[in-house]
């Protein structure tokens, strides 16, 4: 199958990679930017293309990756879904959830099948955290604590610093988080948010969620590091409780000690093989090709747009949002 990347920029890089060590082939790299579509597709030997609508609609490729910035990501879809195309987009799904229903009414009435690129779910020390949980080890859950976050990107044209784009790091970078959290407890009934957004380098935000099943979630996501980049995750039950740090070991299970017992137990995660962004594109492969589930749906990527956007109605308002 053959692959036209619609946004060359860093994270059009990453899935032109995945994608091919998939088996697909890189047919076009598309850009509005001439220098950028042809960098990225020189190491694939691809066409460099600046008219992506049009390369969307050419009978040679089989699959549209979008990766271009979230607010085209919209007109992008539903034009490869117009075409008949199979699509791989890049989180968040759309800026908004107007374009959300937009996108998915156009891929529902192509009958064309739609990735949403949720990548945490498909993180190992991720994934071993929710079937410990499923499994019952650290007992019922009662709170989630993550953090994600690091320097504040520059971005290309400096999208990332337009909130009015990006929806800074409440949107665009907690989204993972919030789709996690929605993955492994469920659906969330309320949201409040605390957030400081400044165009010089420094954006913060602090989001609790209450989730149906009577989960607290606390999300905490940062860009207001002078450099580098973390993520930490913790989720308290009544019997124990699981942890991960980026910084530090892989994966952590600390049972909650009884009366007489010995000390704690600590459980390390295995060494990642494996790309979880290549997992995810496995994931969609398997999908074309055999028609097997995939792990994300369009729906998820639409509710994890609506968790974020809530999160900032919420800190613009000063009053929880009830989903």
């Amino acid at each position: 199958m053959r692959v036209a990347v619609i946004g060359s920029g860093g994270i059009g890089a990453v899935h032109a990679q995945m994608a091919t060590n998939c088996g697909l082939t890189i047919a076009a790299c598309g850009d509005i930017i001439e220098s950028k579509a042809k960098a990225l597709a020189q190491p694939y030997g691809a066409e460099a293309v600046t008219d992506c609508e049009g390369l969307i609609q050419r009978d040679d490729i089989d699959i549209v990756a979008v990766t271009t910035p979230t607010p085209t990501h919209a007109q992008y879809v539903i034009a490869a879904a117009k075409a008949g195309k199979a699509i791989f987009c890049e989180k968040p799904f759309c800026r908004t959830l107007e374009q959300c229903d937009a996108a998915l009414a156009a891929v529902r009435e192509a009958g064309v099948k739609l990735f949403i690129g949720h990548v945490v779910r498909y993180f190992h020390e991720f994934e071993a955290i929710r079937t410990q949980v499923a499994d019952g080890q650290v007992g019922t859950p009662g709170f989630v604590k993550t953090y994600r976050g690091g320097i504040y990107p520059l971005g290309e044209g400096g999208w990332f610093r337009d909130y009015a784009q990006s929806g800074g790091v409440t949107l665009d970078s907690s989204i993972h988080d919030y789709d996690w959290i929605r993955y492994a407890f469920g659906d969330p009934e309320r949201v409040y948010c605390q957030a400081l957004q400044r165009s010089d380098a420094l954006d913060y935000a602090l989001v609790t969620f209450r989730m149906k099943s009577g989960v607290i979630a606390h999300v905490i996501g940062t860009w207001a590091h002078p450099g580098g980049f973390r993520v930490k995750v913790e989720v308290c039950g009544d019997n124990g409780m699981v942890t991960y740090d980026s910084n530090e070991a892989p994966l952590e299970t600390m049972m909650r000690a009884s009366a007489g017992s010995g000390p704690t137990m600590i459980v390390p995660g295995s060494p990642v093989e494996v790309s979880p962004y290549q997992r995810e594109w496995e994931d969609f492969v398997a999908w074309l090709r055999d028609d097997a589930a995939p792990r994300v749906t369009p729906e998820d990527g639409a509710w994890s747009l609506r968790m974020a956007l809530g999160a900032l109605e919420s800190a613009a308002t000063g009053e929880p949002v009830t989903f």
